[in-house]
């Protein structure tokens, strides 16, 4: 294992390097198991809303605010569970750089780029 460069010719060692990514690694982990729980949790409470409005036999106006906020709130999550991925994607090739790599039991490769949003499965190249 060689230790990373500094850019001014100078190797730098840690003596750690194993401990401090395996910390690293358990930390990203944990906070995609959050995220995505986070995300299903306020799938499920936007889902309630509607339907708990119908069933107290309340107008629609009632609770229409908290439920644009909450929307919001999916819509920072997604966002955040992206910048988490696009992080996961640069942890990895850090520890590479440092000879470190570390599997949470996906070993299969990750695409290229993750799609945003929209579904390009119908679409083709035409010569």
């Amino acid at each position: 294992m060689r230790a990373p460069d500094t850019g001014e010719g100078v190797v730098m060692k840690y003596a750690n390097t194993r401990e401090a990514a395996q910390s690293v690694a358990d930390l990203l982990w944990k906070l995609e198991i959050q995220l995505d729980e986070a995300f299903a949790t306020s799938g499920e409470l936007l889902a309630s809303l509607p339907r708990a409005r119908h069933t107290a036999q309340l107008p629609a106006i009632v609770g229409q605010q908290a439920f644009e906020l909450f929307s919001q709130a999916v819509v920072a999550i997604g966002a955040a569970r992206g910048h988490t991925v696009a992080g996961h994607r640069i942890i990895e090739k850090v520890g590479k750089q440092i000879g470190y790599e570390t599997s949470f039991g996906d070993e299969q490769p990750k695409p290229a780029a993750a799609p945003m949003g929209v579904d390009g499965g119908h679409l083709r190249v035409a010569a």
